[in-house]
């Protein structure tokens, strides 16, 4: 199959290249760069496009649209224009496609203590500006299916892995001289999704032999963890030593929170981290297991030893600080993918 993927210089975007590359599939990949980093272009065409502006026609069999804005300090207007317009040019791009896949959010749930289900997102819910701009493009998504095409939505929840440049940044941020600084209560469960278990799912998507017009998925690991155990665990396989932790109340950082709202002093404290901290984030992913047969093999336990080694593998912590844009990309040697 001939496959388009958004996003292409981002974490999943750069991933999915890698990965149906690997199964046999030709890649256009899709960037904002003019140039594409020359890992990219061992393994696919590359187009430089705006996807907020109007496309060429993408002729191929399959588009997986991964492009998005994903921004604690975003404008709604800015999110609305990445992620909504974005989603419509892409999706008129697409039409000639036969199969259209949607890589969304779990920000598009309000979490509460039970796990969140596929039918429990509404935009009548507290969600971020960036959540409200996921599922207005979900919505787009749902919308003038034209005849013979397939569409997917996937909605993965903290995604992680190899190339990561999004959610590592956030949890280095914690340590403070061999200090992890953070908020997450001991009983705090979680969700999360490694990038390749949304390769695995869209694969199980392109192979279904009997398929309605429109599926929308929770993507997730197959536990359930401890997010306060699963970012110690990361942290000091990073730092290849157990590290001190300082606890912060959650009511005192509620308290920063609000005083933030009026006195602004830091962008990182807003309600979508407190959030994402504090409470209970699980998705229901049984609907995936029984329509597509999902049976993910990757996990948080097997895979954080390699982030780990990947990183020291790409020149260490602040190479990789100093150069993110790049990551998806850089690596390493030990994890790049054979041009043929």
């Amino acid at each position: 199959m001939k496959i388009v993927i958004t996003g292409a210089n981002g974490f999943v975007g750069a991933a999915l290249c890698r990965y149906f590359y690997e199964q046999g599939h030709t890649i256009l990949a899709v960037g904002r760069q003019a140039k594409s980093h020359p890992n990219l272009a061992a393994v696919a065409e590359y187009l430089p496009a705006d996807i907020t502006q109007s496309l060429p026609p993408f002729r191929a069999d399959v588009c997986i649209h991964a492009a998005a804005l994903a921004s604690d300090t975003a404008t709604y207007q800015d999110l609305h224009q990445h992620n909504v317009i974005g989603t419509r040019q892409v999706l008129a791009a697409a039409r000639h496609c036969e199969y259209f896949v949607q890589i969304s959010s779990s920000s598009v749930y309000q979490f509460g203590q039970v796990p969140a289900k596929e039918t429990s997102a509404t935009l009548a819910a507290n969600l971020s500006p960036y959540g409200k701009t996921k599922l207005l493009a979900d919505n787009l998504v749902a919308e003038n299916i034209r005849a013979g095409q397939k569409r997917i939505v996937l909605r993965p929840r903290a995604i992680y892995g190899i190339g990561d440049r999004v959610l590592l940044p956030r949890l280095l941020g914690m340590v403070k001289r061999n200090i992890v600084v953070h908020p997450v209560p001991a009983q705090i469960s979680t969700s999360l999704t490694h990038v390749d278990n949304i390769a695995y799912a869209i694969n199980l998507f392109l192979r279904q032999t009997s398929q309605p017009a429109l599926q929308i998925y929770n993507v997730a690991d197959a536990p359930v963890y401890n997010l306060r155990q699963s970012i110690l665990q990361l942290l000091a396989a990073v730092y290849q030593q157990e590290l001190k932790v300082c606890s912060i109340p959650v009511s005192l950082l509620k308290l920063l929170a609000d005083l933030n709202k009026i006195v602004p002093f830091s962008a990182k404290l807003n309600p979508l981290v407190l959030n994402t901290l504090t409470q209970n984030a699980v998705l229901d992913i049984s609907a995936i297991r029984e329509n597509l047969g999902y049976q993910p093999q990757n996990d948080f336990k097997s895979v954080y030893p390699q982030i780990a080694a990947w990183l020291r593998g790409v020149g260490g912590l602040n190479y990789y600080l100093n150069n993110l844009a790049q990551m998806p990309w850089e690596i390493g040697e030990k994890f790049a993918v054979k041009a043929s």
